[in-house]
């Protein structure tokens, strides 16, 4: 039978052949009604590549979009081989569905035969049961969860839906082990909403925006999603913030916001406060701030946006703002081993009187290199008071310190039993103690917006960080080291006078 259309355009094919469920209505009920693309959906189909990755809201349809397309693929192209990889088996199962209702609602005349569908699997059989050719394609549906998901065969399309929600531990290798198997001419699409800056589905997002890695990022806002809107009975009168956003929307988009939209906004915002960001992102920038495991809040990062600065860089160094006569200051140091795969060391440096963040050192330089550089950061901002913490190589940096007889070293005071006696043991330490109250304190400083910063890199370790049970988790290949040394100085700086005064005599050093 002779088609009025061109079965291998997904865009005619589509509309035509597949059926979906809608979204209950007010009495609860769903309809199966033809699949009509989205705006986003649409947008996609015609702007796809071999590798795409894909940043969205919560619940636009992006996943039955991808679906869509790979499923036409798979009943009108020889040798498919796809697989769909989910966050957890519950949504495994749901879109298994989604695919077998495709099949079951195709038309006769387009609909080819199928040998089994187990589990989540189907399989459409290379010779048909009359003797003539099939398809031979094959389709599996799994959860990043699995243990027993296998992937040893060469793929053709791989569609890994809501990938920041895969388990850390396990995201790296089997995205490793998908990605190899689908050829150089298949597709590889990979999308979710945002979930905390760090991880797998972060990294490559940001690597496909900077051109590094051969992917295109597409970034879908939640007002391209038309089911985004919630009834208004009574006018709005629009904010400040909300008319900013409307002129930002059809600057970008050319879309102008409705009061729907706008009431769906406001009504998600209060009852998700700043997780609204990462659920229905407005930019690909502030929507990986918050997170619901996040140990800072995401709302009150996505306001340190509007200070960044790039400052001035000497080396190692970046400067933002330069010494002031007669203000003190004092530098919280971290420090690491100088190893290229290793973590960095830093020196950060805070204005006392304003808790402003006014020069980093920051590298993966060598311990004694390092402690030379902190001395001449330290002579710098005024003879600023030092304190490294004393753990690993900061016990070579700070003897280093110690020896070149540096007259500001911040000292921890402890209480001598013996001697009956306080007792300065030179340099900060990071404990099951004090690790809360740096913490705390830091929190507090970002909701507050005391802590004036201009760091990029802070911000972005900061939003990364994530709690693991009680304990705090930075993602795979990230860091905290610029988090811990401003830590350190908030904590210092708690202690420092605003005016220079003598300081108190030590009964003796603790040597480390």
């Amino acid at each position: 039978m002779e088609l009025d259309y061109d079965i291998n355009n997904p865009l005619e094919y589509i509309p035509r052949n597949f059926k979906v469920l809608t979204k209950p209505d007010q009495r609860g009920m769903s309809s199966l009604v033809p699949m009509r693309l989205w705006k986003s959906q649409e947008f996609y189909a015609r702007h796809r590549t071999n590798r795409d990755i894909i940043l969205k809201n919560r619940q636009t349809g992006m996943s039955t979009g991808i679906m869509g397309l790979n499923s036409q693929a798979l009943f009108t192209t020889p040798y498919e081989r796809q697989i769909l990889v989910t966050n957890d088996d519950e949504t495994s199962e749901f879109l298994f569905q989604t695919i077998e209702r495709f099949y079951n609602n195709l038309p006769e005349e387009v609909k080819p035969q199928r040998d089994w569908a187990s589990g989540r699997r189907m399989r459409l059989p290379g010779i048909k049961r009359d003797g003539t050719e099939g398809l031979d394609c094959y389709i599996s549906i799994d959860s990043a969860k699995s243990d027993s998901l296998g992937i040893g065969r060469t793929l053709t399309r791989a569609h890994l839906s809501e990938v920041a929600k895969y388990p850390p531990a396990k995201e790296f290798q089997l995205y490793a082990d998908i990605s190899q198997t689908v050829s150089p001419n298949g597709y590889m699409t990979l999308e979710s909403t945002p979930r905390g800056r760090g991880g797998l589905f972060y990294q490559i997002y940001r690597e496909a925006k900077e051109g590094k890695n051969g992917y295109k990022s597409f970034f879908f806002p939640w007002w391209w999603d038309e089911t985004c809107v919630m009834p208004v009975y009574e006018p709005l009168t629009l904010t400040a913030e909300e008319a900013s956003l409307c002129n930002y929307v059809f600057k970008q988009d050319e879309i102008e916001l409705s009061p729907q939209q706008l009431q769906f906004r406001r009504v998600k915002i209060i009852e998700l406060k700043d997780l609204f960001w990462q659920e229905y992102p407005e930019n690909d920038v502030d929507c990986w701030l918050s997170s619901d495991i996040a140990v800072f809040d995401g709302l009150a990062l996505k306001k340190y946006y509007e200070m960044l600065s790039a400052g001035r860089g000497e080396g190692n160094l970046t400067v933002w703002k330069d010494a002031i006569g007669g203000e003190k200051y004092v530098i919280g140091v971290d420090c690491a081993g100088g190893y290229e795969k290793g973590d960095y060391s830093v020196a950060a440096v805070l204005r006392v009187r304003s808790n402003e963040y006014v020069a980093r050192l920051r590298g993966k330089i060598p311990p004694d290199m390092f402690a030379e550089q902190v001395l001449r950061l330290g002579e710098r901002y005024n003879m600023a008071e030092i304190a490294v913490e004393k753990a690993q190589q900061g016990h070579s940096v700070l003897r280093y310190v110690l020896e070149a007889n540096y007259p500001n070293i911040y000292e921890a005071q402890d209480y001598d039993s013996i001697l009956q006696q306080v007792i300065g043991k030179p340099g900060w330490v990071t404990s099951s103690r004090t690790k809360p109250i740096m913490i705390d304190d830091l929190a507090a400083s970002f909701r507050s917006g005391d802590l004036i910063s201009y760091s990029r890199n802070l911000i972005e370790e900061a939003s990364s960080l994530v709690w693991d049970e009680k304990k705090i988790k930075k993602p795979s290949g990230g860091y905290d080291d610029e988090v811990d040394a401003v830590m350190i100085a908030l904590q210092v700086r708690e202690g420092a006078p605003l005016i220079e005064t003598k300081r108190p005599k030590v009964v003796q050093y603790a040597r480390v």
